[in-house]
């Protein structure tokens, strides 16, 4: 009889497929941790671009509250005095009587001319007693304390002696209230 010694390093049985198991349990954990990672990007990726255009809108409503004037640049809110005088472009007199197909009905900050705005664009005067407008929010009403009427700026070619600057605050929010931008503007006047 002959008589075997057991050698461990020949005893290979099940080594197989316990190493098997290691390698896919230790792919799935990196591919469940990849596809993690790839929603997780892809949610920041889509509320920086919701943001970036909230951003854009705000602006875009900036610059039509400062190019459509006449929309809140009305005689009433030149008289009302600078602590009471204000605009609010979801709360406009112009929103009943809105025609799409007629620019000079347009609503500031309805950018697809559905009548209803896509965003809030509120507007005050600068002025030096830091006095709240009722019906604005706190973000229209916390502008830098100033003059409400002053001199051209030098250089602007307007004359001391004929004109005078109105500076205003121009205050756009989104819709969900995420996005705020505010601008302060100047326009001149002939001297009364």
């Amino acid at each position: 009889m002959i008589k075997r010694i057991w050698d461990p390093m020949k005893n290979e049985r099940g080594m197989v497929l316990v190493v098997a198991v290691l390698i896919l349990t230790v792919v799935t954990i990196i591919g469940i941790a990849a596809l993690t990672t790839s929603d997780t990007e892809l949610q920041i990726s889509s509320n920086e671009k919701q943001l970036t255009v909230q951003f854009y809108d705000a602006e875009a409503g900036q610059i039509e509250a400062m190019e459509w004037r006449t929309a809140w640049m009305t005689d009433d809110f030149l008289t009302a005095g600078e602590t009471l005088a204000n605009f609010i472009s979801d709360n406009a007199t112009d929103v009943g009587n809105c025609d799409p197909a007629d620019p000079d009905t347009w609503i500031v900050g309805d950018f697809d001319n559905d009548c209803n705005p896509d965003l809030k664009v509120e507007i005050r005067c600068v002025e030096e007693t830091g006095t709240a407008v009722a019906g604005l929010t706190s973000a229209a009403n916390d502008l830098p304390i100033q003059r409400h009427v002053g001199p051209p700026p030098v250089g602007s070619g307007y004359s001391l002696k004929h004109f005078e600057i109105r500076r205003y605050g121009v205050t756009s929010t989104s819709q969900d209230g995420n996005t705020r931008v505010q601008t302060g503007v100047y326009m001149v006047f002939n001297k009364f």
